[in-house]
C-alpha cells in the first residue's frame, strides 16, 4: 500500500468515525437530558411530555451534513493534519459554527421550541470531545502503521544544497510522516557535508528509481538546470514515480501556481502518480466485480466460441501474445485466435490490417464485433489490465515507439486497458500512433471514476453498432 491509498484511506476512515460521532452524541444528549435523571424534569416541550427519539433521530443527517462541511471547510479533513492543540482549537470553532449553522437550520425548518437547545448544546460537546480522540487515535494508528514500513513513500533528493537541508532536516524531524529519505542524487557531493547516502547521478536516474524502488522524487535545489529536469521527467515517463520540486518562493508564489507545504516548506508538484487513493481502490473492486461478472455470464459464449474455433481452424483457441502494461511489465493478454496458428512466424509482432489475409473466416467476426477480446476479463481480474486503460502495446515495438513518439512511454503509467479514451474516439488498430498516444495521454491526466464509466458506456454503443 502506497501512501496516497493509506491517506485517503485514513481520510475516509475520519470521514466515517466523524460522522458516527456526531450521531451517537445526538442519541446520547437526548437521554442524558430527558431519560438519564441526572438533570432536572425537562419541561413539556410537546403536550405529550418528554418529545420522542425519532424526532432527534430525524436530526442526524442534517447534524452530521452541517458539521462534515464545516470541518472540510476548516481543513480538517487534510493528510498531513494531526491531533494537536492547534487542531483541537480549529474544532472548537468548527463546533461553534456547526452548533449556531444546525440552529439557524432548525428555526426556519421547525417551531423554534421543536427541538431542546440543551440537547443541542450537549451534542455539540460531546462530538468536539470524541471528534478529537478519534482523531487522535487515527495518528497513532498512522504512525504505528509507518513504524511498520507500510504506507511509507521512498523518497529520493536530486541536487544538494542549503535548502535540500532544511528539507533533510523536516523529513528527520517528522520520522513517522509516511516518508523514507532514501538519498540524494546529484552530480557532486561532498558525503562529509551530508549524512544521507550518495545514490548516484541524475543520468542515471530510470535506474537509481527501480534499483531502489524510489515512490517520489524531489528536485530539492534551484541549481538542478532545467534540461536536466526535462531528461528526468522525460526517462522516468514510463515508470510510476512521483515528482516534485522544491522551489524557491520568490519565484513560483507570485506566478499563481498551485502549491503544497510539507513542514512549511513550499513544494511544488510537477507530476502526480494517478490512479491511486480510494479512488484507485474503487476502481480495482470496479474491475475484479465486473469482470467476474462477464465471465460468469459470458462462459456460454465464450464456451461456443473456444468449441467452434477447434472446429472450424487447426491450433489453439485461446492465442497469447506478450505485451506491456504498467511501469513497463511483462504480461501476457488473453484473445481468441481469429488468425491462422502460424500468424505470427515470418512477420514477427506487426498490427494487423483491416482486410488482414490471415484471418479466419470466423476471426473476422469475432474482431468486428470485439468477441476475440471477451479472454481478457481474465487479465483483468489477474489485474495485469484494468477494464479502462490505453490498450497494452507488443513488447516488440516498444523501442521503436518510444524513441519516435514524444510521450510514448507515458501510457505505462496506469494499467492497460481492455479499452480506452483513444479507442471509443476511433483510434483504435492500425490508426495514427500520435492522435492515440495524445488520447492516453488526456485520459491519463484527466481521469476520474466518472470518465472510466463514459468510455464503458461508449464501447457498449460502439459494440452494438459493430
Amino acid at each position: 500500500m502506497n501512501k496516497k491509498t493509506l491517506d485517503h484511506l485514513l481520510i475516509a476512515l475520519t470521514v466515517l468515525f466523524d460522522f458516527c460521532f456526531v450521531a451517537t452524541a445526538i442519541v446520547v444528549a437526548y437521554w442524558v437530558r430527558f431519560e438519564s435523571g441526572w438533570t432536572p424534569e425537562a419541561l413539556a416541550l410537546h403536550k405529550g411530555g418528554t418529545p420522542p427519539l425519532d424526532d432527534y433521530f430525524r436530526l442526524i443527517p442534517l447534524m452530521a451534513i452541517i458539521w462534515l462541511l464545516t470541518l472540510k471547510t476548516l481543513g480538517l479533513y487534510q493528510p498531513e493534519s494531526n491531533a494537536t492543540l492547534s487542531a483541537f482549537w480549529t474544532l472548537c470553532k468548527a463546533a461553534g459554527i456547526a452548533l449556531i449553522a444546525t440552529l439557524a437550520a432548525l428555526f426556519f425548518i421547525y417551531h423554534h421550541d421543536a427541538y431542546s437547545r440543551w440537547v443541542m448544546l450537549l451534542a455539540s460537546g460531546l462530538s468536539l470531545v470524541w471528534l478529537f480522540l478519534g482523531r487522535l487515535v487515527l495518528q497513532r494508528f498512522r504512525q504505528a502503521i509507518h513504524a511498520q514500513g507500510v504506507g511509507v513513500s521512498r523518497v529520493a533528493l536530486i541536487g544538494y544544497d542549503a535548502q535540500s537541508e532544511n528539507f533533510i532536516n523536516a523529513l528527520k524531524a517528522k520520522p513517522n510522516s509516511g516518508y523514507e529519505l532514501v538519498g540524494i542524487v546529484t552530480e557532486k557531493v561532498d558525503t562529509d557535508d551530508s549524512a544521507m547516502p550518495y545514490l548516484g547521478e541524475s543520468e542515471d536516474i530510470l535506474m537509481l528509481v527501480q534499483a531502489h524502488q524510489l515512490d517520489t522524487l524531489f528536485i530539492s535545489s534551484p541549481a538542478v538546470p532545467n534540461d536536466a529536469i526535462l531528461q528526468i521527467l522525460h526517462v522516468c515517463e514510463g515508470v510510476p514515480v512521483q515528482i516534485n520540486v522544491l522551489p524557491e518562493l520568490s519565484e513560483f508564489i507570485s506566478s499563481g501556481t498551485a502549491i503544497t507545504f510539507f513542514q512549511g516548506i513550499p513544494v511544488l508538484q510537477l507530476r502526480e502518480t494517478p490512479m491511486q487513493g480510494v479512488s484507485g481502490i474503487i476502481k480495482r473492486l470496479i474491475d475484479i466485480a465486473f469482470s467476474v461478472f462477464a465471465l460468469i455470464v459470458l462462459s456460454p459464449v465464450m464456451l461456443t466460441i473456444t468449441v467452434i474455433i477447434r472446429l472450424t481452424s487447426p491450433g489453439k483457441a485461446i492465442f497469447r501474445q506478450e505485451r506491456v502494461g504498467r511501469a513497463g511489465k511483462l504480461f501476457n493478454i488473453y484473445k481468441f485466435r481469429s488468425m491462422r496458428a502460424d500468424a505470427e512466424k515470418k512477420v514477427g509482432h506487426v498490427w494487423a490490417e483491416t482486410d488482414d489475409p490471415r484471418q479466419t473466416s470466423l476471426g473476422k467476426f469475432l474482431r468486428r464485433w470485439s468477441l476475440d477480446e471477451l479472454p481478457q476479463f481474465f487479465n483483468v481480474l489477474k489485474g495485469d489490465m484494468s477494464l479502462v486503460g490505453p490498450r497494452p502495446e507488443m513488447s516488440g515495438l516498444i523501442d521503436t515507439f518510444s524513441e519516435s513518439i514524444p510521450h510514448y512511454l507515458a501510457r505505462q503509467r496506469v494499467k492497460s486497458g481492455m479499452t480506452g479514451w483513444a479507442q471509443v474516439n476511433g483510434f483504435r488498430g492500425n490508426t495514427s500512433l500520435e492522435e492515440r498516444i495524445s488520447h492516453d495521454r488526456y485520459y491519463i491526466e484527466n481521469w476520474s471514476l466518472g470518465l472510466d464509466i463514459k468510455i464503458i458506456l461508449k464501447t457498449l454503443w460502439a459494440i452494438k453498432k459493430g
